[in-house]
């Protein structure tokens, strides 16, 4: 143990005095945050609407009038699921349409609950659903009178683009850490001989892998801290959950990307094979793992697939606990495809790092 931890403050020693190093992997995350997070991309004028149809047939032609309007997202589902939501402050406004609705013509109401902290949207959206609800009451019958949109505020938590962000940056954090840290530092290694030498030293090799594997999750859990406490100090992180389960989550990521970094190391000779290989792995995750933006809106095929990622679980399980509050037990099919994941990446990690 004593030699381990002469290794790693070493190894910590080394990183450190590496200024594209620290720029890399501590810098440059932060000023994504920063950079985005003076971008307001929740503000666009689309409206998140959610939909509980109690009319069932009836208010089907509502719905699908709804949906045919650009401006709206529209979910559809049950009344304590949407209000829920809409509490989260994941719904702009929820309408409910009653069972009566469509019954006759006679003149009547139907009620939107509005998110009590985005007074713009829910002043679009009234207006929308009152144009709407016009439109299709005109269409049954010209004389009929008006059906008049209520709505009531709800006390919401005001969630906004920057508390989706920080978790997803974290999470690509650690597998810009683990795959291009990783790779290209011990190709070096392996290029100038260094591995190779460490057998003929009374070194275990072992404990050099030791040493490293500890000094980047070091350095990674650092790095998670600043960013949450940064975004909570300056850019008003809604953070809810436990830094400890962060930790635990961001733990069994490093795993895995360190896995992927050392394999890539293995079957690389030089800094010019690594490159495009690391980023034949990163970039698909990066883009479609839900790091800048919602999967939501991918197409079907597609967002089954990525669902799958390893870094689809580690951004969706880090999104839960700092947003949610989520507790590991609640986030366990996330843990649970990460640990899969951690058993693939070790094998190929070990089939594939080769020393020289």
């Amino acid at each position: 143990m004593r030699i381990k931890w002469k290794l790693t403050v070493a190894s910590m020693k080394m990183y450190f005095r590496q200024r594209e190093a620290i720029i890399w992997t501590i810098l440059l995350p932060l000023f994504i945050i920063f950079l985005f997070g003076f971008v307001r991309f929740d503000g666009m004028g689309r409206i998140d609407l959610g939909v509980v149809n109690g009319a069932g047939q009836r208010g089907a032609r509502l719905v699908e009038a709804l949906k045919n309007v650009r401006t709206i997202h529209l979910v559809e589902g049950p009344t304590e699921v949407e209000m829920q939501q809409l509490e989260k402050g994941e719904r702009d406004m929820v309408l409910v349409i009653p069972e009566t609705f469509g019954d006759s013509v006679s003149v009547g109401s139907i009620v939107a609950y509005t998110n009590d902290e985005k007074i713009q949207e829910a002043q679009l959206g009234a207006l929308v659903l009152q144009r709407v609800l016009d439109e299709q009451l005109f269409e049954r019958s010209p004389v009929a009178g008006r059906v008049m949109l209520q709505t009531k505020p709800v006390k919401s938590r005001n969630l906004s683009y920057i508390d989706f962000l920080i978790p997803g940056v974290v999470s690509m954090s650690i597998m810009q850490m683990g795959i291009f840290g990783v790779a290209f530092g011990f190709v070096s290694l392996k290029k100038r001989g260094i591995l190779r030498r460490l057998w003929v030293t009374p070194i275990n090799p072992n404990d050099f892998i030791v040493a490293q594997v500890i000094t980047r999750v070091t350095i990674l859990m650092l790095q998670m801290a600043l960013m949450i406490g940064l975004g909570m100090l300056f850019l008003n992180l809604h953070f809810a959950g436990n830094l400890l389960s962060m930790f635990v989550v961001g733990v069994l990521g490093a795993v895995i990307f360190l896995g992927f970094g050392f394999a890539l190391a293995g079957i690389s000779k030089s800094e010019d094979q690594v490159a495009p290989l690391a980023n034949i792995i990163s970039l698909p995750m990066m883009l479609l793992s839900g790091v800048f933006f919602s999967r939501s809106h991918l197409p079907g095929v597609i967002h089954t697939v990525t669902g799958f990622f390893p870094l689809t679980y580690l951004a969706d399980a880090m999104r839960s606990v700092a947003i949610d509050g989520a507790s590991l037990i609640q986030v366990g099919p996330q843990l649970a495809g990460l640990v899969a994941w951690c058993i693939i990446a070790v094998v190929i990690a070990v089939r594939l790092f080769r020393w020289e």
